[in-house]
């Protein structure tokens, strides 16, 4: 993780030479800041419409309030943010955390710290994850998250872009094919596959709904790879 966070620290914003009036070029801004290219092989457009399939699978309703846990620069909270909701969010890069300000001054709560340090005594109806699991070290480390963003949910808890364990060979192999030295490049900075069974034992041990999505992100390399877990609070 601590190679992960040099990386993190790296990034710098180019807000201030673009349109702030313009919500899809601060977006696209964001995006490019977390790592995706925007102007490359995912699209602005898929982008946007899966903020809006998210928001039907999240079941969010007018008034309610979304925490993310490990929001980068802040692309997702700033379109849930413009969608009226209220919201907050955790990161351990200070510099992420620096740039999401200038677009996120009506956050309820912008902390910096690691996934296992969330504090846990300000309640959001639903938390969620997207993209972040997959830099933690262990399982054992990342069930210590999931309880956290359990305990800090009111309703629902979402973790998505979960590379699947059942594919690690065959993503591996993908990266090989279309990464120049991906094996040199990568060496020092590893990623962590999950089964399905570590989701659904948690939803388990919590009575808690579950169900798996596929991740449909337009032109997105992994997506074939990854998966979307949605949990709610059975009422």
């Amino acid at each position: 993780m601590n190679n992960w966070k040099k990386i993190w620290e790296s990034r710098k914003d180019n807000l201030e030479k673009i349109d702030r009036a313009n919500y899809c070029e601060v977006f696209a801004e964001l995006k490019r800041i977390d790592g995706y290219d925007i102007n490359g092989g995912v699209t602005l457009d898929s982008q946007l419409s899966q903020h809006e399939n998210l928001k039907v699978a999240l079941n969010l309703s007018a008034g309610e309030n979304i925490f993310e846990v490990g929001y980068g620069a802040g692309a997702n909270l700033y379109l849930f943010a413009r969608d009226g909701f209220e919201i907050g969010g955790l990161d351990y890069s200070s510099t992420q955390i620096d740039i999401a300000k200038k677009v996120l001054p009506a956050a309820r709560e912008l902390i910096c710290a690691g996934a296992d340090e969330l504090p846990t005594d300000k309640k959001y109806d639903t938390v969620f994850s997207n993209s972040v699991f997959q830099y933690f070290n262990d399982l054992a480390y990342a069930e210590h998250v999931l309880e956290k963003i359990y305990v800090k949910s009111r309703r629902a808890v979402a973790v998505l872009d979960v590379y699947d364990k059942a594919f690690e060979k065959e993503l591996t192999a993908e990266r090989r094919r279309t990464i120049e030295n991906y094996d040199e490049r990568y060496k020092d900075l590893p990623k962590l596959f999950y089964p399905r069974s570590f989701f659904e034992n948690f939803a388990a041990r919590h009575e808690l709904s579950i169900r798996f999505a596929k991740n449909e992100l337009e032109n997105y390399g992994n997506a074939p790879f990854t998966y979307h877990c949605f949990m709610e609070r059975r009422i």
